[in-house]
């Protein structure tokens, strides 16, 4: 899989944008929620968006939201996201497991006769603190945005960008706009339970979900006159659907979200909301339904859309040196 990761990054053109003149030119932005493998809809809704016409002047968003707007914001457009994270295992790169092939005998012998190992530190026993230290997909983040790896402020990116996390130590959302952009987007989807915190600077940071995972007022403070907010939460699970401890967690952050959603809905000028309801957080295998479903429910608004484009300078596209 990372040969082919390499080829689609060195055989792909990532593009930045300049304009042609015209008399009037309205900025959009573009607010991307979190969701997990739900966040994979926002593929399908980009793929419309372009092909509506609309420039996305700035790009804000949450967990999978942020690392879809991350790599969108550096360049890549929607197609070029669907071919990438069509291939990806995304079993093998939520887990840090070493594959068994690449383990000495001792260590395979121990994996088999241990279903569960604990920590040790300073020989006091400690509990891990999320399935996953997110290396993996730290290192597939690094690979992809290989070419913008010296830009340290968002705002020069070929489209503005920020992405929230959760400061664990103070529960503050945290707007993260500079730095390596993917650790940036790493701290954005550390989710509790399923991903460890990720320090940066010596802040330690969750997933910005428990705070804001629809950022639509930072993204109508970078200057956006137009939001269109892409939202793939769902509404509150019932008691056949809550089937492990994260769904649990994930129902009882949603009491304030969807109650947050109410407002931010009528601040979002052209809201998308993929029907999400048969999937869950770890859906990946679920791919293809899941992008075809962020296209359905943006292809509702290609009028809305199509009217904002009239207003906007054309975008060309130029390859990045």
């Amino acid at each position: 899989m990372r040969k082919i990761v390499f080829a689609l990054i060195l055989s792909t053109q990532v593009f930045v944008f300049s304009q042609e003149t015209a008399e009037e030119d309205i900025k959009v932005g573009v607010v991307l929620s979190g969701g997990g493998a739900k966040g994979l809809a926002h593929i399908g809704a980009l793929k419309v968006i372009e092909d509506a016409g609309i420039r996305i002047d700035y790009i804000g968003g949450t967990s999978m939201g942020a690392i879809i707007g991350g790599l969108y914001a550096a360049g890549y457009n929607a197609r070029q996201l669907d071919s990438i994270f069509s291939i990806v295992d995304f079993g093998t790169l939520i887990q840090d497991e070493v594959p068994r092939s690449a383990k000495t005998f001792f260590e395979k012998d121990d994996a088999e006769k241990y279903a569960l190992t604990l920590p040790f530190d300073d020989f006091k026993l400690t509990f891990p603190s999320g399935i996953s230290k997110g290396q993996n997909v730290y290192n597939l983040l690094s690979r992809l945005l290989i070419h913008v790896k010296d830009v340290n402020d968002f705002s020069e990116l070929p489209i503005p960008f920020f992405c929230v996390a959760t400061n664990i130590e103070t529960g503050e959302e945290v707007i993260l706009d500079r730095g390596y952009l993917p650790r940036a987007l790493s701290a954005s989807s550390a989710l509790p339970s399923l991903f460890s915190p990720v320090t940066i600077n010596d802040i330690i940071y969750i997933d910005g979900g428990v705070v804001n995972n629809y950022p639509v007022d930072e993204v109508r403070a970078m200057g956006a006159d137009i939001v269109i907010g892409v939202d793939v939460q769902h509404d509150l699970w019932n008691r056949e659907k809550l089937k492990s401890a994260v769904d649990v967690m994930l129902q009882i952050n949603s009491f304030r979200t969807i109650n947050e959603m109410v407002e931010k809905k009528k601040r979002t000028d052209i809201y998308i909301h993929p029907q999400m309801d048969e999937f869950s957080l770890v859906s990946f295998a679920d791919e293809r339904q899941i992008v075809k479903a962020g296209e359905t429910a943006a292809a509702a608004h290609i009028p809305a859309l199509q009217k904002i484009a009239l207003r906007q300078k054309k975008a060309i596209r130029e390859k990045i040196e």
